[in-house]
């Protein structure tokens, strides 16, 4: 592209403009910088033009901390100015899909997308059509598989040394559908590494509906998804923030939110004189520059550029993006018929998922 990269980010809250003081406190270096502005303000080749609330209070202050002039409390007449070359949102779900198609519309070709994507699977169906555009570029809030610690543990898992990789696990506490197991269902698809899913099934706590619409975000009490070739993915209320990839000879173990990987178990080529082996903690070469949202904003950066190899990988990130939130949904359906294995096609085209806690979606 021609003429210099900009950038817009709607929603100016938590995950906009304004990194919580416990994630900068305690979480692992990886996660960092998490907010919007602030991995836009940190990447190179983009400007942070253009910030969007509707609250004026969040605005103004992410404009002064960010020394953005371009505010706007309108979406539509921020699109209506130029439409950035990326946009983030940060947004609540209820609208999320039509703010998409708006930018997209104006003529943005790369957004990065809080989860959930979408709130119904009316909204999905649409989105799904508009992200099979190639020139359109997609990240999503559900970072990890950006993150260097994950991707090499899955490189270790998928390398053969320890066998063939055969399931993985999402460790996430007993956690709600939409507030976080976006980015369990993201591990586990980028595990599957693009197979096919064959079935869904899921137990879920307490659903409040009214016929096809769900108005709470029910906790995940366990989940199974079941892949072509024989991989599988389960999501558990096991404490902590972990990524288990099990291997036919050893286990891989993404722990305490990326702070560290370890392995229990033995190569393939190893004699098995000793069926208890002890964990061992894997050094990794951490990489230089900050990851948090700033990986995904690379991505997005490097495909408006015109990176090959980048333009691939989001390819890869577009679909599971668009299948992860179609399991979400069927996580539900599932639930709804009394906890049976369901297709993906199996999902209520009606159903609606508002995600609620405390009356405010997610």
């Amino acid at each position: 592209m021609s003429g210099p990269l900009t950038a817009a980010v709607i929603g100016c809250g938590r995950m906009g403009a304004f990194t919580s003081s416990d994630m900068r406190a305690y979480g692992p270096v990886c996660i960092l910088p998490s907010a919007h502005a602030e991995a836009i303000a940190m990447a190179d080749e983009v400007a942070l033009d253009a910030l969007c609330d509707t609250d004026s209070r969040s605005l103004d202050r992410a404009g002064i901390l960010y020394g953005v002039d371009r505010l706007y409390a309108d979406p539509g007449a921020l699109l209506a100015d130029g439409a950035p070359g990326i946009v983030t949102l940060a947004t609540r779900t209820p609208g999320r899909a039509n703010l998409i198609e708006e930018c997209v519309a104006a003529g943005t070709r790369a957004l990065h997308i809080e989860k959930p994507l979408c709130q119904s699977v009316a909204e999905w169906e649409r989105l799904e059509q508009l992200f099979a555009r190639d020139d359109l570029f997609v990240t999503l809030g559900a970072m990890r598989r950006h993150w260097a610690v994950y991707k090499n543990a899955l490189a270790m898992a998928q390398s053969g040394e320890f066998g063939a990789l055969l399931a993985a696990n999402a460790e996430f506490g007993a956690r709600t559908l939409y507030w976080s197991h976006p980015h369990s269902v993201d591990l586990l698809l980028f595990a599957a590494a693009g197979a096919r899913v064959e079935a869904v099934q899921a137990r879920l706590g307490a659903v409040e509906r009214n016929g096809s619409t769900v108005h709470n975000d029910p906790v995940v009490l366990d989940a199974a998804i079941w892949f072509a070739g024989g991989f599988s993915g389960h999501i558990t209320r096991i404490p902590g923030t972990d990524w288990r990839l099990a291997c036919e000879t050893a286990q891989i173990a993404v722990v305490a939110n990326g702070s560290a990987i370890w392995r229990s178990g033995r190569a393939n080529s190893a004699p098995d004189t000793n069926p208890y082996h002890e964990p061992e903690r894997v050094p990794f070469d951490s990489p230089a520059k900050p990851e948090g949202a700033l990986s995904p904003v690379r991505q997005l950066v490097a495909c408006l550029q015109g990176n090959r190899e980048a333009i691939a990988a989001n390819a890869g990130v577009k679909r599971d993006v668009i299948i992860g939130q179609r399991i979400l949904f069927a996580m539900v359906q599932s639930h709804l018929e009394g906890g049976r294995p369901i297709t993906l096609d199996d999902v209520d085209p009606a159903l609606v998922i508002e995600g609620q806690t405390n009356g405010v979606p997610a």
